[in-house]
């Protein structure tokens, strides 16, 4: 695919001086794409840490189509995305194409009519993919365009990627890590314009779903909305917070105004990290490091 308009920014970048690409052998590579960036981290299998981290803004991009091309520009200029030899490829997509069935419903000829009953599939443009989470005993269907699709493939031609949608990362972190407590316990993975809230309890996951959000009023409002569908109290509720918030964003006030206890949430554990990565927040590029608890 050719285009010479360049549409990213590189934001952040960070490497752990001992990583060498000689040793793609023995690491992971996490790709998360949306319609806003590009993200990629490498794992050193061996030693359980995370090594790399690149993050590029994506501007003024509007289409499937267009976040190909800008990949496949990022691809051409990265060491990282260029190398063949990884253990295992990873490759997460934030939509809102997706839907979770039990698996004692799922029937796999009928994916696509599953997941036409909560998004626009469109099945000409679109491929369909699953995600099974077994220790939920569900599965994650979701969709990805197929421009996308294709070209995040061609950069691996050899290798047999696993796509997933950025729920299941999502999920399956914080499950690995939830505390199980009594009651309900609301986190939401906020992005520019998107936010996953995710609702889990003693029994295990309650709610996921993405919003699509304009403004830090419909911000509250669909947190406010799933707390009382849920049957929780603003008033004794603590709300755990990752993704692209800051302490002093309009999206933070506005959750301190209406929930009682708002935090920011840490890097998953049972995973360690460079010391490069300590000058950043704890709870960003979650949606990254959650990658690593999928199989």
């Amino acid at each position: 695919m050719e285009t010479t308009n360049t549409h990213f920014q590189l934001s952040y970048q960070i490497q752990d001086e001992a990583f060498r690409l000689a040793q793609a052998g023995n690491c992971n590579l996490y790709i998360s794409i949306s319609s806003k960036a590009v993200r990629f981290a490498v794992v050193d299998v061996e030693r359980n840490k995370f090594v790399v981290l690149e993050d590029y803004e994506l501007i003024s991009v509007f289409t499937p189509l267009q976040v190909a091309e800008q990949l496949t520009l990022i691809a051409d200029q990265s060491p990282i995305l260029q190398e063949q030899r990884w253990l295992n490829v990873r490759i997460s997509v934030s939509n809102q194409h997706f839907t979770l069935v039990p698996e004692t419903l799922f029937d796999p000829a009928h994916q696509e009519d599953y997941l036409r009953l909560h998004s626009d599939l469109n099945s000409q443009q679109e491929v369909t993919l699953i995600y099974r989470h077994t220790s939920l005993e569900a599965v994650n269907i979701f969709a990805i365009d197929g421009v996308l699709y294709r070209m995040a493939q061609s950069l691996y031609p050899e290798r047999s990627v696993q796509f997933l949608h950025q729920t299941s990362a999502l999920i399956k972190s914080k499950l690995h890590q939830a505390e199980r407590t009594a009651g309900h316990s609301m986190y939401i993975f906020v992005e520019r314009n998107y936010v996953t809230i995710v609702v889990v309890s003693e029994g295990g996951l309650q709610f996921c779903n993405v919003f699509h959000y304009l403004s830090p009023e419909d911000f509250i409002y669909y947190i406010i909305f799933v707390m009382q569908e849920q049957k929780m109290n603003p008033e004794q509720e603590t709300i755990t917070a990752w993704g692209d918030i800051t302490h002093d964003s309009s999206l933070f006030n506005i959750l301190k105004k209406y929930i009682r206890q708002v935090r920011l949430g840490k890097k998953p554990a049972d995973i360690s990290y460079s010391y490069k990565f300590d000058d950043m927040f704890e709870h960003r590029y979650f949606e990254l490091y959650s990658m690593h608890f999928c199989e």
